[in-house]
């Protein structure tokens, strides 16, 4: 931000008159400020809760003021015209009656000694914790010829007796420059300090009131100097003056917290609030910068800004002209608009009362000159007042209406969303009955291959049942063919050794024939003899062969049998799997006929170890026969 060094009076001071908002009605929630429900967010029935105390047709005010015991006290500048009054008491007929005396209220517009006894530009009042009203004179009529002297100075006025008690004089050269203009102030008895904003030089006065000495603290900070550019928008039209100029104040609201540990601030053509803590202000020892770097930022409040309160609960409520709006910033930091009327044109100083009312004053400095020709307000001047109370519920009951709007309609979303919902599960349980229809359909199709599956695991254990009946049949077979072959062999082999026996005799009797070949024709017919026997061993021999051969054929023949009975084993085995994979899990019966197929494979398995065995006997036998069959040919 730029902001605007102080220029002397005789360049700039005559434009530096006051002016407010002309009508438009704005309730809106400031620029920088959080987004959150607020009054003027609802919109209550402003003209209801802000009540007029007072209307002044002619007389523009500033400054309000409320005792402790309910008495309202209204001040009047002399700012475009001589008021009539300066300092007023409001009585409860709306009738203003000059405080504390008429004379005090009559000053002939010369310095010196008729501004030492009266007001000269009367322009904020306060009551202190003490129940005394103070009364600040600006010394600045017209704010055009600068600072009167003994015009700036701040009455202590008892209200016990309505006597003053004390009054506390500027001067106007040590203390202030041509073009101050004090605009505003708060007073902390326990210190006895108290502290004046000036928005023409732009700076805080702290003011000793027990040893009357003024310094300007600030001055030239950034905090308290008008920014340089900003023009305000007030009511329909840019604040400037008739020649285009924009106004150039300083600080101007102030206000002290409750535990008078800081004193909030806010410039008058600036939109930031700021703070900075009181034993800082009241420390001469401090350096400009020092104090400066103790000056706190709180935020953009949207606005220029002209008076400043706090409340007991630390709500500090601030005039938002270019709203015609009131704005409370809570002690959480959020700004919120607190009340929004077309009649708040230029809200100007603010005061709470005992009974929860926060009185404030419109002054409409807009509306003119020197920023109009003539006078263009269409209203009269307010005194007015709203409720805290009623404003929060208002707010509060413009809340639970739109609460109960916002329920009825998210409870009309959520029929609508149950309704969605409904028929989204409609449509749910439709795909839903489809996919079951599918799945009943496939699982009727598992069934029929699970059935089908059943049938050839029963094919298969039926094949595998005449396997091995056939099996045992064949193996019994085999083993009586076995057994007969064996029986065939050792007949062959009795007359094989039957042949031996007879080789060997016929040997004996051909050696005995040859021996006794010389002795005649008997010993040779004896020889005849034993080679027609052993022909005849031949021949049973010949027969013992052919029937080993019968049994090795036999053999071959049962080795045949037992390969069809492995290939139908083994074709039911493949069936079996088959069926067991197109009926995959629902089919696991399939898996068992697969096991008996593998059982009926060891038993052929065993069939075969058999007839391997048999034929190993018949080897035996055939070479057993052909041994003796080669000592029979060697014998001959």
């Amino acid at each position: 931000m730029v902001f605007h060094t102080p220029r002397p009076f005789y360049t700039h001071r005559i434009f530096q008159v006051t002016a407010a908002a002309i009508v438009a009605t704005v309730s809106a929630l400031l620029v920088s400020c959080a987004s959150h429900e607020t009054a003027a967010d609802f919109e209550p029935e402003w003209e209801k809760l802000v009540v007029e105390v007072a209307r002044f047709p002619k007389a523009q005010p500033t400054g309000v003021a409320v005792s402790s015991s309910g008495r309202v006290f209204v001040n009047f500048p002399y700012w475009d015209k001589r008021p009539g009054v300066s300092v007023a008491e409001l009585d409860a007929d709306g009738i203003l009656n000059p405080f504390p005396s008429r004379s005090w209220n009559r000053w002939d517009g010369k310095s010196a000694t008729s501004a030492l006894r009266s007001f000269v530009s009367a322009q904020a009042l306060y009551v202190d914790s003490d129940d005394f009203l103070w009364a600040l004179d600006s010394g600045s009529p017209r704010q055009e010829s600068g600072v009167v002297v003994a015009g700036p100075k701040l009455f202590k006025i008892d209200l016990s007796d309505n006597s003053i008690a004390q009054v506390f004089y500027f001067d106007q050269k040590r203390d202030l420059a041509p073009y101050s203009f004090l605009s505003d102030f708060r007073v902390d008895t326990d210190k006895n300090v108290a502290y004046l904003s000036d928005a023409g030089r732009g700076g805080i006065v702290v003011y000793n009131l027990k040893t009357r000495e003024a310094r300007t603290v600030l001055f030239g900070h950034e905090s308290t100097q008008p920014y340089e550019g900003v023009t305000a928008q007030v009511g329909s039209h840019p604040w400037v003056n008739i020649i285009g100029q924009r106004p150039s104040y300083g600080v101007a609201g102030i206000e002290l917290s409750n535990d008078k540990q800081w004193l909030y601030y806010h410039t008058m053509t600036g939109r930031d609030l700021f703070r900075v803590p009181t034993d800082a202000l009241i420390d001469d020892r401090l350096t400009a910068g020092g104090l400066g770097a103790k000056v706190e930022h709180l935020g953009n409040t949207g606005s220029i800004v002209d008076g400043l309160w706090m409340d007991d609960n630390d709500n500090l409520y601030l005039t938002a002209i270019e709203k015609d709006a009131i704005l409370v910033r809570r002690p959480t930091g959020e700004f919120e608009t607190f009340v929004a009327d077309e009649r708040l044109q230029w809200p100007d100083s603010l005061a709470m009362g005992q009974d929860g009312y926060l009185y404030f004053t419109t002054s409409m400095r807009h509306l003119q000159s020197p920023y109009r020709l003539t006078d263009v307000k269409t209203q009269p001047y307010f005194l007015m007042k709203v409720s805290v109370a009623k404003v929060q519920r208002a707010v509060q009951a413009k809340q639970d209406a739109e609460f109960a709007q916002q329920t009825a309609i998210e409870a009309g979303q959520q029929a609508v969303q149950a309704r969605q919902q409904a028929l989204l599960q409609k449509r749910q349980a439709e795909q839903i009955k489809i996919a079951a229809e599918l799945e009943a359909k496939r699982v009727a199709q598992a069934e029929q291959l699970a059935q089908a599956a059943a049938q050839v695991q029963a094919d298969a254990a039926s094949a595998v049942e005449q396997a091995d009946e056939q099996l045992a049949l064949i193996a019994a077979k085999a083993k009586a063919e076995v057994e007969l072959a064996k029986a065939q062999l050792a007949e062959a082999q009795a007359a094989v050794e039957q042949a031996k026996q007879a080789a060997k005799l016929a040997k004996a009797l051909a050696d005995e024939a040859r021996a006794k070949a010389q002795a005649g024709q008997q010993a040779k017919a004896q020889a005849i003899a034993a080679r027609q026997q052993a022909k005849t061993a031949k021949a049973a021999y010949d027969q013992a062969a052919a029937q080993a051969q019968a049994a090795q054929d036999y053999a071959q023949g049962l080795r045949q049998q037992l390969a069809d009975q492995q290939a139908k084993a083994a074709k039911a085995d493949q069936l079996a799997q088959e069926a067991a994979d197109g009926a995959k899990q629902q089919a696991v019966a399939a898996l068992q006929a697969k096991d008996q197929a593998q059982f009926a494979k060891q038993v052929a398995e065993q069939a075969q170890q058999q007839a391997d065995a048999a034929e190993n006997a018949e080897s035996g036998a055939h070479v057993n026969q052909t041994t003796q069959t080669a000592e029979v040919e060697t014998d001959e």
